[in-house]
Parts: structure tokens; sequence; C-alpha cells
């Protein structure tokens, strides 16, 4: 779609991170949160993820911007030096992307920027938002440490006009300390409540069938791919298996009881949602809210070595929202036993108001700074 810079809508940016799918679909309800407000929302990602948001939105405009690209070790142990060696190149992105933002914000007369944890998409002269929940960034060496990495990680957000936090504020939240550090950012910081594509009503159908969510970085995608095709076999239940490819057209084979997707639309992933007795997948911040917005019964994965998915797992068991098991020891007929005797709680009412009195507030800001500027 072409873009008029002539148009008298209030213009909003939205570009969420590449790092694995769910900070792309967690930004769908605030695509749609925009659109519905009759703002004109441009979009901004990879390949993968200009396909994800225009299958929901193919009335919006997308403009390519280069992702971060970050690589995974197959080994955890290795993870936190194959990630330490990537710095240099994830500063470099941060620096690209401010001054991409400069020149976009000319171009197209951008009014305001909502970043989904791309650091360099923060502009001194626009309402921007940052994205995040992790505050508190968990780095395995210690509090010195997770308070050096905490500053390092305000410096930037808080050149940002506001921190939208996705996840409920008080003692009863779905991200422990990640989102709920002793200390705030300086600026702004507004607290989301849950944020998912998944539509709550779908709480209601009956349950029929296992569900099962492949994601996140490669390597690790694929290794917990292959443990999956390997253990469906020894299940008789009906299963659904969402792979996270869009884009990819082979489909594998795996069993008259199995259905194999490689993507689904919201609306689509909505129905699986609420067919499944229980879902397993990674830990991952987003499926959390999904599961949390259908009060499912879950079984988390965490990604081998990432920190924020290995506390959330076992924050979220020890709150008896779901049961955690590490990839190493991923036994399909066992982790099924056991969730069929295990007391699912901890869930949280969603507060959608909390998104829309954000969203408010900061167009708000944007159509006084437009006002201000002309």
């Amino acid at each position: 779609m072409v873009i008029n810079a002539n148009s008298k809508k209030i213009r909003i940016l939205l570009a969420p991170l590449d790092w694995g799918l769910g900070h792309t679909t967690r930004c769908i309800p605030i695509i749609r949160a925009l659109i519905n407000r009759e703002i004109e929302v441009v979009l901004a990602g990879n390949e993968v993820q200009k396909q994800i948001i225009l299958s929901e939105f193919p009335q919006c405009h997308f403009l390519y911007l280069k992702g971060y690209d970050i690589r995974y070790s197959q080994r955890k142990i290795l993870l936190p030096f194959k990630l330490l060696i990537q710095i240099p190149k994830i500063l470099s992105v941060v620096k690209r992307e401010n001054s991409w933002l400069k020149m976009i914000v000319k171009k197209f007369r951008i009014d305001g920027v909502i970043s989904d944890n791309r650091f360099g998409l923060f502009h001194k002269e626009l309402p921007s938002c940052f994205i995040t929940h992790q505050l508190q960034i968990q780095t395995r060496m210690g509090s010195v440490a997770n308070k050096l990495v905490r500053k390092l990680n305000y410096y930037i957000i808080n050149k940002f006009s506001q921190c939208w936090i996705p996840d409920f504020e008080g003692d009863e939240n779905l991200a422990g300390i990640l989102a709920h550090p002793p200390k705030l950012p300086d600026t702004t910081c507004i607290y989301l409540g849950g944020l998912s594509r998944i539509n709550s009503c779908a709480s209601d159908c009956s349950k029929d069938g296992l569900l099962i969510l492949i994601s996140g970085p490669e390597p690790q995608r694929s290794l917990f791919e292959k443990k999956i095709f390997d253990q469906v076999c020894l299940i008789d239940d009906k299963i659904t298996i969402i792979r996270g490819l869009p884009g990819e057209s082979d489909v594998p084979n795996l069993g008259t009881n199995v259905i194999v997707f490689n993507h689904l639309s919201a609306e689509e992933m909505n129905v699986e949602f609420a067919k499944a007795t229980y879902i397993i997948c990674r830990s991952g911040y987003s499926s959390v809210m999904d599961i949390n917005a259908v009060k499912a019964h879950s079984i988390l994965i965490p990604t081998p070595g990432q920190t924020e998915q290995e506390y959330l797992a076992q924050y979220l068991m020890n709150k008896h929202f779901a049961i955690c098991e590490n990839q190493a020891n991923f036994d399909l007929p066992k982790l099924l036993e056991k969730a069929s005797s295990f007391s699912y709680d901890g869930f949280i009412q969603n507060r959608e108001q909390y998104l829309s009195k954000a969203i408010d507030g900061f167009l708000k800001k944007c159509i006084n700074n437009r006002d201000a500027i002309l």
C-alpha cells in the first residue's frame, strides 16, 4: 500500500521485535484497538512478521525493518556466551533502527511510535512508547549482575515517553519479578493487564484434544519439534500441532489423529484454543497471556538456557497456573498423566480497559504534539 504523507489522520508507527513470534502476535490487540479508533497504522518488521500482521490487517501499511536476528545455541550451557558475543551486533542494530526511524518520521509524517522491545525506536520530538514485560532481566549471575543489567535496560527505556507493561499491577500477576522489580524506570510506566490475541469466550467451549504450539528462535525450535514429532505416535487422542512457520508450505504427515498447521490466524488460533483439553507450548510470555485469557490447562516447556522462560515456567508452576518440564526430560505420556491430576489455578481476570486507557492517553499526547508543531 502507498502511504499518503498528506493524510490528516493521526499516524502511528508500530514495530515489534523479531525475537520469536510472540512480540508480533501480542501486538494484534493493540493494532486492532488503534484501527477501531480510526488511526492510520504503519507497521514495520521483517518478511515473516509481514505475513503474520498483514494476514490480520491487510488494510495497513507495512515497511521493511531488518530484525535483530538473534541465534541460540544447541546446548543450554553455552547460551549465555552465545548471546554475549552477539551484543555488538545488537547495539549496531539499535543505532541503525534509530537512524531509520528519523528518516521514516520525516518521510511519512509519523505522529507517534509504539515499539515492542525494539530499543532503537525512540524519538525526542514525538511521543514514543516501549512495550516490555522484562524490566528485571534474569542473568543467572546473581543480584549484582541483575542490577547492572536493569540499569542498562532502564537507560534505554527512559529515552521513550512511556513504558507499557503487559501484566497486572499488584501481587496477583503473570510475570513476577520480571515485570515487578523493586524500582521502575523513571519514564511513565503503565500496566496494561493481559495482552492477548485470543478471545476469552473460547473458554466457554467443550474441550476435546491436545494442542501443541511450537515456537521460538532456532535451533531450539526445531529441536523441540523433533521431540514432539517422535512422541505423538504414543498418544491416541486428537492432536493439533501448530509449527510457528508462517510462509512454509510443506506439512508433515504424523498419523490420522494428528493435524499439523504451519501457522494460523488469530481467529483460527482462537478456535484451536477453544477445543483444547491441554495446551503444550513454550513458556514464552505471549503464550502465557494467551493461556490466561482462556484459563487453559497447559504444560510449559521453557527454551533451554533462556532465563526468562525458565523463570516464568517455575514461577507459574508454583502458582498452580501450569505444569512445567524441561525439554531434556520431555515425556508426553507422563506429562499428560500428570496434567490429569494437577490442580490448575492462578489464572487472573483480564482487565481490557487498561489497554484502552493507555492507548487513549497516548493518542491524546500525539494529537497535542501535532497541534503544537503545526
